[in-house]
C-alpha cells in the first residue's frame, strides 16, 4: 500500500474581504483566491528562476584588429603576413605579399542649413530653365541631356 501524503495547510488571513495565503517557501503573505491550497510569492520564483538561468551580460563588440569589410574584399593581407581571399584564410601564401594599406574615408564637412537651403534654390533656377531649354529642342539627343540635367538638379532637391 501506498503511503498518504500529509496535506499541508498554510497560514491563511483574510483583509478587507481579500484572502492572503503564506508563502511556502518564505511566509510571506501573497494574495490568492478561495480554491488556492498553496502559494509561492514572486520573490521566490524570481529567486528560483535566477538559480536555474543566472544572468550573463552581453559581452558586446569585440575588436579584431582587422579594418571594417576586410572578409568583402577580394584580397586581404593583415600585419603578420597572412592572406585572405573573400575572408577565407589562404595558408599556402602566408608571409609572401605585402600588408594592404587601408586609406581612411575622406569625410565631407556638414553643410548649415543656410547652405542647405543655398543649394536648393540654386537647383530649383537650374531646372527652370533646363525646362525652358527643354521646350525649345528638337532633337533626340537633347532631349535626352536636357532630361538627365533636370533629373540630377531634382536629387539634390532631396
Amino acid at each position: 500500500m501506498k503511503a498518504k501524503k500529509e496535506k499541508v495547510d498554510y497560514y491563511t488571513e483574510v483583509k478587507n474581504g481579500i484572502l492572503f495565503m503564506e508563502c511556502k517557501m518564505c511566509s510571506q503573505m501573497t494574495q490568492v483566491s478561495e480554491t488556492t491550497t498553496a502559494v509561492t510569492c514572486n520573490l521566490c520564483v524570481r529567486e528560483s528562476y535566477n538559480e536555474q538561468f543566472p544572468f550573463e551580460p552581453v559581452t558586446g563588440y569585440k575588436p579584431t584588429g582587422k579594418p571594417r569589410g576586410w572578409a568583402f574584399m577580394k584580397e586581404f593581407v593583415d600585419k603578420d603576413g597572412n592572406v585572405y581571399h573573400k575572408g577565407k584564410e589562404q595558408p599556402g601564401l602566408k608571409g609572401t605579399l605585402k600588408p594592404t594599406i587601408i586609406k581612411p574615408k575622406v569625410s565631407k564637412p556638414k553643410l548649415t542649413k543656410s547652405q542647405k537651403q543655398r543649394i536648393k534654390t540654386d537647383a530649383y533656377a537650374a531646372i527652370h530653365k533646363l525646362k525652358k531649354e527643354l521646350k525649345k529642342a528638337r532633337f533626340k539627343k537633347d532631349l535626352k541631356r536636357l532630361n538627365s540635367e533636370i533629373k540630377k538638379q531634382q536629387k539634390l532637391i532631396r
